[in-house]
């Protein structure tokens, strides 16, 4: 045998070794080909002609990367959840910034619960890289804003069905609030439940009594960051919304067999009868599309795909006083992204390689909907010299706040209120009748 002959089989030796000890994690489950079109026309036609997100402003300097702004312009604050695993209180008067409290692991999407401005609740979660103080459980937690006292809330949740087909129809499987899956906080065993793996973003009924968590996917290692590359890259379908009721003092299984949900946003006004909101709305992230849940009345149990083939990731999401839905792209979509997952045979290498080998793209923005989600009414894309990795988009009463979530961030940005183009058809101004959030 030639040494030429003994070299190459070496060679495929070492690859055949190498592709096997990098294969992903069994749980990595590669999802059948996804075919996104070009972002539609009507997203086209509402896109700003300039770049809106350049004529920011920033303020507390001195907060680094985070993922949400919690709002209290009436007290004149701001609370933001950053990466370095504290909640920073921004002086909306003066602009200054200062550390309020460190939490449990890493903070992320966050909400007043809206019958007590003393009460904020927050995920928290671990971030790929960071090593907190302190370990905790993965979950939904409480900050007493006046104590700066902090308390579990949902750190448990029933174990959930195997993942299933959806139903004709579905897009997954939606279980409405009424069908009698709920799990007692004092019932729970390690039989009949199992701690939350990653808490993303969160929202809280009108009558603050249910709160909803989503859960991008649950397998070990679960982190905000580069953890999540794997499940991005997959599009499997292991994402899961919880809700807890904290009146009743249960979790319960809201909605499965989704691609990584992400942002959660309660439809306020959809409340029937009994008070119990009827839907809320989700994003799918790395599948750029938008869903509603209806998870009571009579729609209870079916979704409703509201976009798809968004031109950017959707990431968490807001509404305004009026209605209106303002959605943060995290990221923008490009050709490479749209092909590989309608080739998903590439997904088998690109999963034995590491995020770090790829580019980091900075190209980031936001959206703004109808209150259906349906009607598109304004699109900014920025290139990322001024914020990247949008988070999540905060209407104020005067601005609009934009989280983000980039590790070399610094300060709490914001930019004057779009105006976009009166659309055909639509009920929306071609400016806010009124600002501020919800």
């Amino acid at each position: 045998m030639t040494s030429k002959r003994l070299i190459g089989l070496a060679v495929l030796a070492a690859l055949g070794i190498a592709w096997f000890i990098t294969a992903p994690p069994q749980h990595i489950k590669i999802a059948p080909a996804y075919n996104m079109a070009p972002a539609n026309s009507a997203l086209q036609a509402v896109s700003a002609t300039a770049d809106d997100l350049a004529a920011g402003r920033i303020q507390g300097v001195d907060v680094p990367g985070h993922d949400d702004v919690v709002l209290q312009e009436e007290l004149g604050r701001a609370f933001i959840t950053a990466r370095d695993g504290w909640i920073w209180k921004l002086d909306l008067a003066t602009g200054k910034a200062e550390r309020f409290v460190q939490t449990p692991l890493v903070p992320s999407g966050a909400r007043i619960v809206p019958t007590d401005p003393d009460r904020l609740l927050f995920c928290a979660s671990h971030l790929h890289g960071f090593k907190p103080a302190t370990q905790a459980p993965v979950g939904v937690y409480e900050l007493r804003l006046s104590t700066r006292e902090i308390r579990p809330v949902g750190v448990q949740v029933p174990l959930p069905p195997p993942i299933d087909s959806p139903k004709p129809g579905n897009q997954g499987t939606v279980f409405p609030l009424g069908a009698g899956n709920a799990l007692p906080f004092r019932d729970m065993t390690d039989r009949n439940s199992r701690p939350v793996r990653f808490c993303n973003d969160l929202d809280i009924s009108r009558d603050g009594k249910r709160v909803y968590m989503s859960e991008p996917y649950p397998f070990p290692g679960a982190a905000m960051g580069d953890a999540a590359y794997e499940e991005a890259v997959s599009l499997a379908h292991n994402g899961r919304l919880w809700m807890f009721d904290l009146e009743q003092q249960a979790a319960r299984l809201v909605a499965q067999d989704y691609h990584f949900v992400d942002g959660i946003l309660v439809d306020y006004g959809s409340e029937g009868a009994d008070g119990i909101e009827q839907s809320v709305v989700v994003s799918e992230t790395p599948k750029f599309r938008m869903l509603r849940y209806y998870v009571a009345g009579p729609k209870a149990g079916t979704d409703e795909v509201l976009q798809e083939f968004l031109p950017g990731m959707p990431d968490g999401i807001n509404r305004d006083r009026d209605g209106r839905l303002y959605v943060a792209l995290y990221t923008m979509r490009t050709g490479v992204m749209t092909w590989i997952h309608a080739n998903p045979w590439i997904k088998h290498l690109l999963l034995r390689l590491s995020p770090g080998m790829f580019p980091v793209r900075h190209d980031t923005g936001y959206m703004v909907f109808d209150a259906s989600g349906k009607q598109a009414l304004y699109m900014a894309a920025h290139d990322g010299k001024h914020v990247r990795h949008v988070s999540k988009i905060n209407p104020g009463r005067d601005a609009v706040y934009l989280a983000s979530f980039d590790r070399e961030n610094r300060g709490v940005h914001s930019v004057p209120y779009p105006v976009w183009p009166k659309i055909v058809g639509s009920n929306a101004q071609p400016r806010p009748a009124t600002a501020g959030a919800r």
